[in-house]
């Protein structure tokens, strides 16, 4: 009942229900709960809770959940969060969530910056679909600003939203690669990659949301 409940709340909101989603409100403990209802809950690997863009959010914590739990390779996706950059210091990467394999590898994530591949110093959403990583880059971001931020992919057309706004609309086509692990507000442990970065309400479609559904999620806060 209570899931039948929460469907019909997020459609009436302008969006379809979520596979997963985190409100990131505990402000304590070592766990998050899947406000989706479909029971992916995060391990929190660290205890950095912090202010949140509403009630808390994480930081450096590195909170996580078999991919494979959430779905393996989509063929399509939205991923979106509000995030808040602590560190932007030129050369350094920030990673705020995403799906990663078990070498460490990006398959849908989303970066405050990343230096290391594609351009620096900019946000940045990466997709690898097949064996090709590709990079999405959405201009710049500031220390201590709030930005909203998704990616969608609907098996042909890459769409990066800030606050919103499309800043990036790209062609594509493919399924997306496995993922083993899915990360918020940090990294696997052999990562050299700081975070630095705060993320809160965070939502993961298995569909390709449009403009208004974003936005309408985007000014809907995780319960």
């Amino acid at each position: 009942m209570l899931g039948s409940a929460r469907s019909v709340l997020m459609k009436g909101a302008g969006f379809p229900p979520p596979i997963a989603a985190y409100g990131l409100n505990e402000n304590t403990g070592t766990t998050s709960i899947d406000s989706s209802g479909n029971g992916h809950t995060l391990t929190l690997n660290g205890t950095s809770w912090t202010t949140g863009y509403t009630g808390s959010g994480l930081t450096n914590t590195a909170a996580t959940i078999g991919a494979r739990s959430i779905f393996s390779a989509p063929a399509t996706i939205t991923a979106m969060a509000w995030i808040k950059p602590l560190d932007l210091t030129p050369g350094t990467t920030h990673f705020a969530l995403g799906f990663v394999d078990t070498g460490g590898n990006t398959d849908v994530g989303i970066f405050t910056q990343r230096a290391d591949f594609g351009t620096p110093d900019s946000l940045q959403c990466d997709l690898r679909i097949g064996a090709s990583l590709s990079a999405y880059n959405g201009g710049a971001v500031s220390v201590g600003t709030w930005v909203h931020v998704a990616i969608t992919y609907s098996g042909s057309t890459v769409v990066v939203y800030k606050n919103g706004i499309p800043v990036v609309s790209a062609s594509a086509s493919g399924i997306l690669s496995p993922s083993d692990a899915f990360y918020i507000a940090g990294w696997n442990g052999t990562s050299s990659y700081d975070t630095d970065v705060v993320v809160d309400d965070v939502r993961i479609f298995n569909t390709a949301l449009t403009q208004t559904q974003v936005n309408a999620a985007m000014a809907t806060p995780v319960a």
